[in-house]
């Protein structure tokens, strides 16, 4: 009967959870600057919607709809 624990499949699983290891890790620190970058895109945001609210309310200007001249045929008319 084999031995199921081989110093060849001993030193196999070593390499893996080697390998895994070091992606895991490589994998943190990209986790860490999407993390990052989302904070300070949330940061960002909250701020621009405190300064927003400060700022005075924004008042249209509309134009009193001026006649047009009367020798002008109604189809080339053109108000402002």
């Amino acid at each position: 009967m084999p031995n199921p624990i081989s110093p060849r499949n001993q030193s196999f699983r070593k390499e893996w959870l080697r390998r895994l290891d070091r992606a895991a890790g490589d994998l943190n620190v990209l986790l860490v600057v999407f993390a990052i970058g989302l904070a300070l895109l949330n940061v960002t945001f909250l701020a621009s919607q405190r300064a927003i609210e400060h700022l005075p309310p924004v008042t249209r200007a509309a134009y009193a709809q001026q006649k047009a001249p009367p020798h002008l045929p109604p189809d080339q008319r053109v108000l402002p």
